[in-house]
Order: C-alpha cells, then sequence, then structure tokens
C-alpha cells in the first residue's frame, strides 16, 4: 500500500465523493483471490476514472478495474492489490447510430440491457457469452468473453469499432472511431481486448451491429456416439449450411439440459444448431438439419422455435457457471478439428475419476469449455493432474487450457493462462511502456506481466 493510504482515501474522496470510496470491510469485498484491496472507489464518469488513475499513480498505489463479478475469476492471483477501480457507475449508453449500425457504450452497461435497447431497433450486438445478464461491456472487453454464435460471428475483436481507455497514468486516449474502416497502421483496439486491464481501464466501447434476423429456430438430437456427432458436425462443415451455432454436449451436459431442450431423459450426447435469417432460409436449414441429424442415427431429434430456443440456447451458455461454487471451469481452444477430440478427452478423464460436471464445445469453433465440480474437502492433486493433461494435448496442437474459474488453491500450484506463446514479448514491451511500474493488474495477465 502506497505510504499514506488516508491521504489517498481523501484525495480520492474530493474527486468522486466520499460516499464513492470505500474502506475496511467495504472494500474487503471486492478482494480477488482472498486478495483484499484496502480501498474501492466508484467513479461516476470517464472523467473521474483518469482523475482516480492520475492520484493512484502518483501514490504508487496498484490498481484493478472491476466491471462485474461474473469474469472476476479469470487471471492468476494478483501480485499486489490496494485499489479496486468499479465502474458499475458508468452505464450510459453514450451514442446509438441505429441508422449505421453502430453504437457506443460506457463501461458499465451489462449485456443484457444493451441488447433490449438494440432490440428496439430491431439490431443486436452479435455476441452471446455466459452470464450475459450480469456480464458488462468492460468485462467483455477484458475478457474477449463469447458463445456458442461465434460459429457464425466470430468473437468480440470482430465487432469493436472503437475504445476509450485510461491508462496508467490518468491519460484518456481513443482508439479507433465509428466507422468499419477507422484504422491505418496499428489497430491499437486489440492490445486492449482480453488482458483483463493490464495496459488500461477500458471505460468506453463502440461496436458495429447487425439487423436482427427476421426468424430463428434451433434443431436439437441425441447420439448414441460422440463419433455420430462429429460425422454430422463434419456434413455441416463441409456443406453451404451456415448456422449461428454448432453445440456439443456431453452426457453429464445433455442429462442437466435436457428440460430446456426437449430431451429430457435422454442418454447420449447432444447436439444443437441454431439458424438465423429470412424464414424461407431458416425452415430450409431447419429441414436440412433434420435430415442431417436422421441420416447420422440420432435417437431423438427436437425442433425448438424462437421462444423455446432462446431458453435452451441461454441453459447451454450457462450449464458451467450453474454448477455449485467451487467449480473449476477450463477453457480448452484447439484446431476446428480437433474439437471433438479434446471433448472425448476431457469426458474420459472426468468418467475416470467420477467427477460431475458438464462439457460442451463449440464443435465448429474449435472451442471446449469443461466444468468440473469441486466439493469441499476435495484432493486438488487428481484435479491438477488431469487439467495438466489435457493442457499438454492442446499446446501440442498449438492450443491451450485456459482456467477461467478454479480454487486459490488449484491457482497457486497451475498457472491460469499456460505456456506464453509466440508474440509475448511484444506484450510484456507494451506493459513496459505503458505501465512501466506496474500498477494495472499486476501480476494476473499472461506471463505474470
Amino acid at each position: 500500500m502506497p505510504a499514506d493510504p488516508n491521504s489517498l482515501a481523501q484525495k480520492l474522496s474530493s474527486l468522486v465523493g466520499g460516499e464513492y470510496v470505500l474502506t475496511g470491510p467495504a472494500a474487503a469485498r471486492f478482494a480477488v483471490d482472498e486478495v483484499e484491496p484496502a480501498l474501492a472507489v466508484r467513479p461516476g464518469s470517464q472523467q473521474e476514472v483518469g482523475s482516480v488513475a492520475a492520484a493512484c499513480s502518483a501514490a504508487g498505489a496498484s490498481m484493478l478495474p472491476w466491471t462485474d463479478g461474473a469474469l472476476i475469476g479469470l487471471g492468476n492471483p494478483p501480485s499486489r492489490l490496494e485499489v479496486v477501480v468499479y465502474l458499475d457507475r458508468l452505464t450510459r449508453i453514450v451514442e446509438f447510430d441505429d441508422a449505421n449500425l453502430n453504437v457506443s457504450v460506457e463501461a458499465g452497461v451489462r449485456l443484457d440491457a444493451l441488447q433490449a435497447v438494440l432490440s428496439a431497433k430491431q439490431e443486436f450486438l452479435p455476441l452471446d457469452p455466459a452470464q450475459s445478464d450480469q456480464v458488462t461491456v468492460g468485462g467483455l472487453v477484458q475478457t474477449n468473453a463469447s458463445g456458442p454464435s461465434r460459429q457464425l460471428y466470430g468473437s468480440l475483436r470482430d465487432w469493436v469499432l472503437g475504445l476509450r481507455v485510461v491508462l496508467p497514468g490518468g491519460e484518456r486516449i481513443r482508439c479507433g472511431g465509428k466507422v468499419i474502416k477507422n484504422v491505418s497502421g496499428y489497430d491499437m483496439n486489440k492490445i486492449f481486448i482480453g488482458n483483463l486491464g493490464t495496459l488500461g481501464i477500458v471505460t468506453e466501447a463502440t461496436f458495429k451491429l447487425l439487423p436482427a434476423p427476421a426468424m430463428r429456430a434451433t434443431v436439437v438430437g441425441v447420439f448414441a456416439r460422440l463419433s455420430e456427432v462429429g460425422a454430422v458436425v463434419d456434413r455441416t462443415l463441409e456443406s453451404f449450411l451456415l448456422p449461428e451455432a454448432l453445440e456439443a454436449l456431453d452426457p453429464q451436459a445433455l442429462a442437466t439440459l435436457g428440460p430446456a431442450l426437449g430431451l429430457d431423459g435422454a442418454p447420449g450426447y447432444g447436439l444443437a444448431v441454431s439458424m438465423a435469417g429470412s424464414r424461407e432460409t431458416v425452415e430450409r436449414q431447419v429441414r436440412d438439419f433434420a435430415a442431417l441429424f436422421g441420416e447420422g442415427k440420432a435417437l431423438k431429434v427436437e425442433t425448438l422455435g424462437a421462444e423455446r430456443a432462446d431458453v435452451a440456447w441461454r441453459a447451454i451458455r450457462n450449464v458451467q457457471a450453474k454448477l455449485p461454487m467451487g467449480r473449476v471451469i477450463a477453457k480448452i481452444a484447439v484446431p476446428i478439428g480437433k474439437t471433438l477430440d479434446l471433448l472425448s478427452a476431457a469426458e474420459g478423464l472426468m468418467r475416470r475419476h467420477e467427477w460431475r460436471g458438464a462439457i460442451t464445445a463449440h464443435a465448429g469453433s474449435g472451442i471446449v469449455r469443461a466444468g468440473i465440480e469441486v466439493g469441499a474437502g476435495s484432493a486438488l492433486e487428481p484435479l491438477r493432474e488431469a487439467l495438466l493433461s489435457l493442457r499438454r494435448e492442446a499446446e501440442a496442437l498449438d492450443g491451450s487450457l485456459v482456467l477461467e474459474v478454479a480454487p486459490l488453491s488449484l491457482k497457486r500450484s497451475l498457472d491460469t493462462w499456460g505456456k506464453v506463446r509466440e508474440g509475448f514479448s511484444v506484450m510484456r514491451r507494451l506493459k513496459a511502456e505503458l505501465d512501466p511500474r506496474a500498477l494495472l493488474t499486476p501480476g494476473r495477465f499472461l506471463g505474470g506481466i
């Protein structure tokens, strides 16, 4: 902590108001991996965020931007934590240009609330991470969180047009703009996406949008073997079909999601496909996928209309987040053709150890999410070894395994991120240039920066 924490608290109070500076137990509730801050501050504007950062920098106090509790589990334990900068008061939709399909919003706006505003103009932001009712725009940018629809739409990086960022010393900068072609030279937006705020505090984001589709529908099915799911996925990826999402489910995930999918009590592996577009396009794809499922020896097939499909996909996205507290959630990224191999490997480890949980895979995107229940008193060494085994398998394919959620005892013995990759030296140099005293989220990101 800085030499005089009381002096810093007084300074912050003069900047944002005393009621928005928290100390003691009120600040301790913002602990990250059991590291408690001395202060938490809630600036009410982007200008105040800059002033807060300048004051903390002058005092030599480390800072951690806190946008929402849903995504705070990602990252290694902080090496130090003095001030949490809580962005919950930054909730303005700064500008919504529906005619030109873009919107600028502050970091504290929750995704579901933003989607409701966009929906009133028949538009949407094609991002669907877990816990979208809790996740904020700032949290999305800091973590680059995504969901099943990255199959068609890509990740958050593909939808950010511009950012407003506060640097560690308090300087406020703007990257990008409001049009698709707004960068000549380096695209500075990308260096601030997905790094947990280690280079700067994102206070505002501008996104490009899409018109809402006229119709959505989902086809779900149950298969006796994972290889049958793989055959349908392969045929889909080789075809002209363009689903929004293509999600494979292991037997435990299917058992949990069965009621929401209309497949209650059906054992086996699940596959859910979402389609969106004109009525003619969706109806044609529904018929095509129903036929594909039948030819692929599906034991049961259901077609869900828009309302039931919305419930089903929300359940799919949140199936790991709904596991009991103490859970582990690992995100495994591999080449698309190896996605179901990693699902199978993760499922095999869970079967061997008789662990409860749920495994899902964005089957056309190369992402597997494994959620594992960790009961009180559970031995963590077998779990650590299983995760290391999966990480080695993913890294051998030039992939990765990242711990999105894990108990502190596991994080202490298993790095959240895994090995650093080519290009990390550039990130290290950027960190040294933008934050030479390592005041922003120290120790939490890749390589301990």
